[in-house]
């Protein structure tokens, strides 16, 4: 009984243990909120990525290849249910009716998908990449102002002209308005010349803006045009009426994606297997994003081996301070010993002083870092009303709020670690 009373008084009589189980307390604190937050932010982004795609593309189409046969082998597996036919094109997108000479667009910053004026250009069928996609939804969120005006048709020639699709934020940063001009510049590898020499033919393609779009990806935003497929092709392949570079799919059961994926390698490759120019290839989201996803996972084990630093650097805190008590308590270690304490009750006295100051700073660890993760928004917001300091620019990443994804098994892993 005497272990825990000397324990007890010593703890209460010593404010330094306060120091050390504020060192367990913050490490603790630290590494249950920022690993929230990076699997907070993984989650949002693997939902924005999904969002902004399809469960499965099938890429590298051979030019030759007809659609018809790519759609069937693709709707022969029960798991599709539905696909749509794309053409992907890249290219510079310019606005002469601003002012003459005007440079070309700038694409949005780095962290919001490229820094340059390129742009991916997507032909597409609307009525088809309703069904695989959530373009209907795009252009439903997009400003009243700059929506398109026929959602069910978005790609209806204006004037007798093609029209695009441009990413809202595109739009706004520019000043463009709908039925604006815009101009394509892209380019293709000539035919080849009696010596077997390849150049690049320059194509400009005129467009009318329909208007805007807005999908929860802000990369995706930034870099991506719509048009309508058809025009797109009788500029790029005259001569395949029936091509198509890219296929979207979308499944049934979204937790069997990977074999639906494996499966429809198989069906496609047959498919077009007899066409010159390669096979195609099936991946699903995951795998098409994955070098994204990655690097995000990625630095969050890294910052999980910095915060397992910190977590160190508090048992060394700890340790300091037992060792302190244990150097300035010889004397009453002295008078327990002659008065019949043996060395494991007089070790159990330190121990147990130790213990408590452990427990007590990975509870109080637990409680704060798993508040501060689930109200760190309502604190950011209140830092910036009443200071103007914004601790977590939300917009730069693209995000309504701070994320934050709290694992019940990391939670545990952490406090055993701690103790």
């Amino acid at each position: 009984m005497y272990r825990w009373f000397l324990a007890l008084r010593y703890l209460l009589t010593r404010p330094i243990n306060i120091l050390g189980m504020l060192g367990v307390t913050l490490g603790v604190w630290a590494l249950i909120v920022v690993v929230s937050i990076f699997s907070g932010f993984l989650k949002v982004a693997s939902e924005h990525v999904r969002a902004a795609g399809s469960d499965v593309s099938v890429l590298a189409i051979p030019q030759r290849s007809d659609w018809e046969p790519i759609r069937l082998a693709l709707t022969g597996d029960p798991n599709v249910a539905a696909c749509a036919p794309r053409l992907v094109h890249y290219g510079l997108l310019s606005s002469p009716g601003k002012r003459p000479g005007a440079p070309p667009l700038p694409g949005r910053g780095a962290l919001q998908g490229g820094d340059g004026p390129f742009v991916s250009v997507l032909g597409i069928v609307p009525a088809e990449e309703f069904q695989v996609t959530g373009l209907r939804g795009w252009l439903a969120a997009a400003d009243p102002e700059l929506r398109v005006a026929n959602v069910d048709d978005p790609l209806a020639p204006i004037d007798g002209r093609p029209v695009i699709l441009l990413g809202e934020q595109r739009m706004r940063n520019e000043g463009i308005r709908r039925g604006d001009p815009i101009v394509l510049t892209t380019g293709q590898l000539s035919r080849a010349d009696r010596d077997g020499n390849r150049g690049l033919d320059q194509i400009r393609i005129e467009y009318r803006v329909a208007g805007a779009y807005r999908s929860r990806h802000g990369g995706f935003d930034g870099n991506t045009t719509f048009v309508a497929l058809a025009p797109l092709r009788a500029e790029l392949a005259p001569t395949s009426p029936g091509w198509v570079q890219e296929a979207s799919v979308r499944v049934v059961d979204g937790d069997a994606v990977e074999d639906t994926a494996d499966r429809l390698q198989r069906l496609v490759s047959e498919a077009a297997k007899s066409r010159p120019g390669g096979l195609p290839v099936v991946w699903s989201w995951r795998e098409r994003d994955r070098s994204m996803l990655l690097n995000v996972e990625h630095q969050r084990s890294l910052m999980k081996i910095v915060l397992i630093v910190i977590m160190v650097a508090a048992a060394f805190l700890m340790y300091a301070t037992l060792s302190m008590m244990v150097a300035e308590k010889t004397g009453d270690i002295g008078i327990l010993t002659a008065m019949g304490g043996t060395p494991l009750g007089v070790m159990q006295v330190f121990l147990a002083c130790g213990l408590c100051v452990t427990l007590l700073g990975i509870a109080l660890g637990v409680v704060s870092g798993c508040l501060s993760a689930i109200y760190l928004e309502e604190f950011r917001l209140f830092m910036l009303g009443a200071f103007g300091v914004d601790l977590f620019p939300v917009k730069v990443y693209n995000l309504d709020r701070v994320p934050y994804d709290l694992d019940l098994a990391w939670i545990p892993l952490v406090s055993l670690r701690g103790t």
